[in-house]
């Protein structure tokens, strides 16, 4: 990922399967949400990804093909997606990230430079719980409206 997640060598494993999570989300976006298959391959089958009611895309997004489907949403949405500052809060069950997000909106064609956080729990070295919260939800959902 350009600019994006990188665990460092004294991470563990959550760090390292959440990195692998995210390049294969930035390889989806640029491909317009051309394959699941790989993204997929890190997620827990009863996954949960939660999305904020002033959010684009606002829900409670369940299961592989719940979250499948968040993600086809998410690269209709946006054309490029860069992930940086990255900071990675790791505890026995799953990471807590600050990180800036930095993207284009396909509709509008306007960038979006963002802090988000994301919580996200682990079952067996899969992600089964995802939480994003944007700093300024609203802003985020003005960028994608023509």
């Amino acid at each position: 990922m350009s600019g994006g997640p990188a665990a460092s060598s004294t991470s563990g494993g959550h760090l390292a399967a959440l990195e692998k999570f995210y390049d294969a989300e930035t390889r989806y976006v640029a491909s317009g949400g051309a394959n699941f298959a790989e993204m997929a391959t890190h997620i827990h089958p009863e996954v949960i990804l939660h999305h904020g009611p002033s959010a684009p895309l606002p829900g409670d997004w369940k299961g592989i093909q719940g979250i499948e489907r968040f993600f086809a949403a998410f690269s209709e949405t946006w054309s490029s997606l860069d992930l940086s500052e990255v900071t990675y809060f790791e505890g026995e069950r799953g990471v807590a990230i600050s990180l800036r997000m930095q993207a284009t909106a396909r509709a509008t064609g306007r960038e979006l430079d963002a802090r988000v956080a994301q919580f996200i729990v682990f079952d067996g070295g899969l992600i089964r719980d995802f939480t994003v919260y944007y700093l300024d939800p609203v802003g985020v959902s003005d960028v994608t409206r023509a």
